[in-house]
């Protein structure tokens, strides 16, 4: 059935053309400049060429779209063609940043149409046996994967190595692995224009396997190369030759002198592949999508990791106009705001819709959100998690490993998250080390809370609690020191800084200097 219209005929989409039409599939090419590809057009006489895009959203014979223009203008596209009410395979990259993706994927979840992206690896016979051997662990315990993608680009460059070659390699470890890395960090370099011609990628995973990505627009040669390293054997996939080779090598203990035990390798054996042609499989995949209308191998949802991964990546390599510091392996969401001066260190995760202000310490392992407002100069020190809820005023301390809860009756099984309750601390308190704060609770301006406390209740202006559940033992000045009684229950004076204080309804409150 004639209804997918081709846009673009470049290098990429001359394959395409070939395909769809050979399925029968092809029903109009469009292009902006027809007349550049006379050759083609006359190849392809019978199917209708066009300049003019208003001609695919609007005929409703055409009820599918390959995209195959300039990376850079897949995201336009793709809007245009889903609110056309068109399905959409397009090639890598969908987009470049996971926001705009996700906005994407709900806009096609919103019509009901299918959103497909061109990776083409995932539908490679090789890359399938790879896959079906890590599942079945016959390559013993996973330690790591190296990747080397490289050739000699077209400049100037249209595409940086990054999006251009490494995002093959970072959607296939996740499809791989099913797993996501714990930390990454990226190098890259350019010498003749703005993009970057050639970057290096490090990647760990919770596991401690370790991925390894090369990718470069200036080899002299093309390379093409996967090895996939386990504690009982290796597997090397290359695409170098004239056709592409799966080679197993086996690992076998040797003993030496007896009690010093060294892996070796034992022969290697070229594993049979079977004659399909990975683009071929993954245009019927689509076709086959459009028909039964169920999710192809690689719908955008399934994209969507190594796109986060990739925007992480790039972000690193931007120079940073950031006023605040983030550590490579942070992870800040979309849609967050960070404040001038304050530095993000190791592991931490700041998600989507959260507020941090300005000067703000947060230690390794800190999680902040989602949709949760810090102020400005606070320090949250390793291993706290602050939950949506959760509100910090200026100055605020969090010692290590206090918790914030925002589920007064928690069950793993029951979903609560119209009942959290809100928990506000604020300015100037501080939490100790190893404290709990049950949800819905206030912390009054300069309290302090002892380490291992529990806080169930409201916490006044400028007190100091205690113990499990926590209770009120004495008073503390805005400097922390602990506060002398001069008049029973109703005035305190701090020795260090000279300041008065008096008993109100909500705790105590300076008392101004008198003059004279």
């Amino acid at each position: 059935m004639r209804r997918v219209a081709l846009l673009g005929v470049g290098r990429w989409g001359e394959k395409l053309l070939r395909l769809l039409e050979a399925k029968g599939a092809l029903a109009k090419v469009w292009t902006r400049t027809p007349a550049n590809y006379p050759g083609l057009m006359a190849s392809y006489a019978h199917v209708p060429w066009t300049a003019n895009l208003e001609e695919v959203w609007n005929d409703p014979s055409l009820t599918a779209v390959c995209i195959a223009t300039p990376a850079a203008t897949h995201p336009q596209l793709i809007r245009q063609a889903l609110e056309a009410g068109k399905d959409v395979f397009c090639e890598k990259p969908l987009a470049f940043s996971a926001s705009e993706l996700k906005a994407l994927i709900a806009l096609a979840e919103k019509r009901g149409l299918i959103l497909m992206g061109g990776h083409v690896l995932h539908y490679h016979p090789a890359v399938l046996l790879i896959q079906s051997w890590i599942k079945a662990g016959k390559l013993g315990r996973l330690l790591g994967l190296w990747s080397e993608r490289a050739s000699f680009g077209r400049f100037p460059l249209q595409e940086d190595a990054l999006w251009g070659l490494a995002i093959h390699d970072l959607g296939l470890f996740y499809f791989l692995l099913e797993s996501e890395p714990v930390s990454s960090e990226i190098r890259a370099e350019r010498h003749w224009g703005q993009a970057w011609e050639s970057v290096r990628i490090a990647l760990r995973f919770s596991w401690g396997a370790e991925g390894h990505i090369f990718a470069s627009w200036i080899a002299p040669e093309r390379r093409r190369r996967l090895s996939v390293i386990g504690s009982e054997g290796m597997l090397t996939f290359s695409e170098e030759g004239e056709k592409p080779t799966l080679v197993y090598y086996p690992i076998r203990t040797v003993w030496q002198k007896g009690w010093v035990a060294t892996p070796a390798l034992e022969g290697q054996e070229v594993l049979p592949l079977p004659a399909v042609e990975p683009l071929a499989a993954e245009i019927e995949d689509f076709l086959q999508a459009l028909d039964t209308r169920q999710p192809p191998r690689t719908e955008a949802k399934a994209l969507l990791p190594a796109v986060a991964l990739a925007e992480h990546l790039a972000r690193q390599l931007q120079p940073s106009p950031l006023n605040y510091f983030v550590h490579p392996t942070a992870l800040i969401d979309e849609e967050v705001e960070i404040g001038e001066g304050t530095k993000i260190w190791h592991f931490s995760h700041v998600l989507r819709g959260s507020r941090i202000g300005k000067n703000c310490v947060l230690g390794q392992n800190v999680v902040v959100g989602p949709y949760v407002r810090v102020g400005d100069n606070c320090k949250i020190q390793n291993n706290v998690s602050l939950y949506y809820g959760v509100e910090l005023e200026d100055g605020v301390l969090c010692g290590p490993s206090c918790v914030f809860t925002n589920d007064k009756y928690p069950r793993a099984f029951i979903e609560r998250r119209n009942e959290f309750l809100p928990t506000r601390v604020r300015q100037g308190a501080t939490i100790g080390a190893n404290a709990t704060i049950m949800c819905g609770v206030t912390i009054g301006r300069f309290a302090m809370v002892g380490a291992g406390s529990v806080v169930v209740h409201d916490v006044p202006d400028f007190a100091l609690v205690l113990g499990n559940p926590a209770r009120l033992v004495g008073w503390v000045c805005r400097c922390g020191e602990t506060l002398q009684e001069c008049e029973a229950d109703t005035l305190y004076y701090c020795s260090r800084c000279n300041l008065h204080y008096r008993r109100t309804l909500k705790g105590l409150e300076e008392v101004p200097l008198q003059k004279g």
